[in-house]
């Protein structure tokens, strides 16, 4: 027992050594054995969270489309930039209105940014569907950025502002060189202080192809996740496209990669097959009632 040193129990000489010498930096050795016990309690912590524990810690956003949440455990990992892709027409811009009008029910500041369309088109668009965005937008819970020729800066700017929850960009095509995104000083700033800020993010991208070609641009490898539209006839006689939609990617997140067929119904989109919707007819509506997309 000579090796040993009474500080409320005994230590080896060696150990003691050690808290002499951080005893220095820290101050008391009582503080030294508090921090390293502290310390200690954490790794404990750390090695009984396992994968299902962590999926509990994660905070996940809504996206407001029936039964499009279940292919996400439960949706968008909070703080995710999103890229939501496929060829025009398919049904991106209304999926990116109907998840900001999720956000707004809850009180959740949204902004859209729009980079190819005015204002009162998108407003036109919401109204078909039965969404008033004119009420948030009084209250101060929207802004839309229509045909936008905002700088980076000028964007930087409005976010730091306004503070929303969630943030549409309509599309990233038009606003940045694809071969030069991902080194673009503009969007890693941008980026930047959405990830800081926690923003969930929905970033539309165009596509001139449809997903059963496996070709990915910069854009889809920036992404925490990507969401692919598309449209085809499922034989020659078919009238009408049938819509899909495939989650492709989704980080710290289960996915069913299927392809998924959906309709447009008064009130936006939604899976078929969700909450009673297999009993629905699936065939689309006539091209003088559809909404548009």
């Amino acid at each position: 027992m000579r090796d040993k040193h009474p500080i409320h129990t005994t230590i080896s000489t060696q150990s003691m050594r050690i808290l002499e010498r951080y005893e220095k930096e820290l101050g008391a050795k009582n503080t030294v054995l508090e921090r390293a016990l502290l310390g200690m309690d954490k790794l404990r912590f750390k090695e009984k969270i396992d994968a299902h524990s962590i999926s509990r810690l994660i905070k996940r956003v809504n996206i407001g489309i029936p039964g499009f949440d279940d292919l996400i455990e439960g949706g968008i990992p909070d703080g995710f930039v999103v890229v939501v892709t496929g060829p025009p027409g398919t049904g991106k811009t209304t999926f990116s209105l109907q998840y900001l009008m999720e956000g707004l029910k809850n009180d959740e500041r949204c902004i859209f940014f729009s980079f190819e369309e005015k204002v009162e088109h998108i407003i036109k668009q919401s109204v078909r569907f039965g969404w008033d965005i004119g009420e948030y937008m009084d209250k101060g819970y929207l802004e839309i950025f229509g045909f936008t020729m905002l700088s980076s800066e000028e964007i930087i700017e409005i976010i730091n502002v306004f503070k929303p929850k969630r943030i549409v960009f309509d599309s990233l095509n038009t606003f940045f060189d694809m071969q030069q995104f991902r080194r673009s000083s503009q969007w890693r700033s941008i980026l930047k202080e959405i990830r800081d800020k926690k923003i969930t993010c929905l970033a539309i991208t165009e596509k001139r192809h449809g997903f059963e070609v496996k070709e990915y641009d910069e854009f889809d490898f920036m992404g925490d996740g990507v969401i692919f539209f598309d449209k085809k006839q499922r034989h020659d006689l078919d009238p009408y496209p049938t819509y899909y939609i495939q989650i492709q990617k989704m980080r710290i997140t289960k996915i069913n990669e299927m392809p998924h067929p959906f309709i447009f119904t008064e009130r936006g989109l939604e899976l078929l097959g969700s909450k009673g919707l297999a009993s629905r007819v699936t065939e689309p509506v006539s091209p003088g009632q559809k909404p548009s997309i």
